[in-house]
């Protein structure tokens, strides 16, 4: 018979490893400005077997700037992010903050001026396991 204590281990290392799925799964429909433009915007795709889903908008209404997720999708998974990036991996990002859905439209202020000849990627990543899951080439 195997030992008891063994057992509660690989129990416990089988839990550790299973796909949490944290964010909110309630379609969202956040309200987008009207008079807003949108300076750039792209498609996402998905990374490393994840499906992600849906345009990237950057818009600016009054001087004030904002990221809309439209028509997005993504698989859920623990402590995902949605950030504004140089590059189409998470190593020098804007962080605007924890995916609100996995689905819907929604609307994330960007408080920083960044410099969106730089900052041309939105990444969805999960921060807990250091995972990509979709990357969104903004453009003109």
């Amino acid at each position: 018979m195997k030992n008891p204590a063994f057992i509660l281990l690989v129990s416990l290392v089988f839990a550790a490893c299973q796909r949490e799925e944290n964010t909110p799964v309630e379609p969202l429909i956040e309200k987008v400005d009207s008079l807003a433009t949108v300076n750039l915007s792209g498609k996402f795709m998905g990374t490393s077997g994840e499906s992600v889903s849906g345009t990237a908008k950057i818009l600016s209404s009054g001087g004030n700037y904002s990221l809309v997720l439209d028509d997005f999708k993504t698989n859920n998974g623990p402590d995902l992010h949605v950030y504004l990036s140089k590059d189409p991996t998470p190593k020098d990002f804007i962080d605007l903050g924890l995916l609100k859905s996995v689905s819907g439209t929604q609307v994330y202020p960007i408080t920083a001026m960044p410099d969106f000849v730089k900052y041309k990627y939105v990444l969805i990543h999960c921060q807990q396991y250091n995972h990509l899951f979709g990357v969104a080439l903004l453009a003109e």
